[in-house]
């Protein structure tokens, strides 16, 4: 008898994974309460926003975080941005990939005021629908964000991006956590896809690489390091 082929790893998250199905199926076998979007409504979500796009004929993605070191969809270039009247946030829990379920992990979302720079990625325009699918495989497993339109602001003017914009009403948004209470989080999170502390790091060292300072990330790599110190020396 034949044996299935095992899914691909997902850390690191691979174009290959996220075609097998793979992250939906680590969150299944770490957290069969958590309900996990099927494919039609991944579709249906897809489809909707497709709809809903403005009339511009490249489909550029506003990446805030992951996507800014791992984008793993087809990306022909790139230009740097601010969005305004969002700002990124360590808001949204995480207790399969950056934790666990015992111990929840936090991943970045895009939060109501103020503003954040990041990096519009331009779709390959030959593979918009098959990219984006990837995408939502990637970033909407359990509905948390919500993707939308919005306007990014760039050294040449401005153009219209999709983004993925944190679902207040999701069950899963922590607003109300104190920079100490985030880094202690942060400090010491693991999962699937890897430490906590690595997802805060590689984030503002892209962000660095291009020269977009983020002072609220600065102060939570400098207390992470400060949690690890003390936790080595104990």
């Amino acid at each position: 008898m034949i044996q299935p082929s095992p899914p691909p790893p997902v850390n690191p998250l691979t174009r290959e994974s996220l075609s097998a199905d793979a992250v939906r199926q680590s969150i299944r076998d770490a957290n069969p309460q958590i309900s996990v979007w099927t494919d039609a409504q991944l579709d249906e979500s897809l489809s909707r926003t497709l709809s809903a796009k403005p009339k511009q004929r490249d489909v550029w993605v506003f990446g805030y975080g992951s996507l800014l070191w791992n984008p793993i969809i087809d990306v022909v270039k790139q230009r740097v941005g601010t969005v305004y009247g969002y700002r990124r946030r360590f808001c949204m829990v995480a207790p399969t990939g950056r934790g666990t379920r015992e111990r929840p992990g936090l991943v970045l979302a895009l939060d109501a005021g103020g503003s954040c720079q990041g990096m519009a990625l331009k779709v390959n325009p030959a593979r918009v629908e098959q990219e984006l699918s990837l995408l939502w495989r990637r970033e909407m497993v359990v509905g948390s964000y919500t993707p939308k339109w919005v306007t990014m602001h760039h050294s040449r003017g401005r153009r219209s991006a999709l983004t993925f914009v944190m679902n207040r009403e999701h069950r899963s948004y922590r607003g109300s956590l104190t920079p100490a209470k985030t880094a202690k989080i942060l400090a010491h999170a693991t999962g699937v896809l890897g430490s906590n502390a690595e997802y805060l790091f590689d984030t503002v060292d892209h962000l660095n690489q291009w020269g977009l300072g983020d002072r609220p990330l600065d102060d939570l790599v400098k207390r992470v390091r400060r949690i690890h110190k003390r936790t080595r020396h104990e």
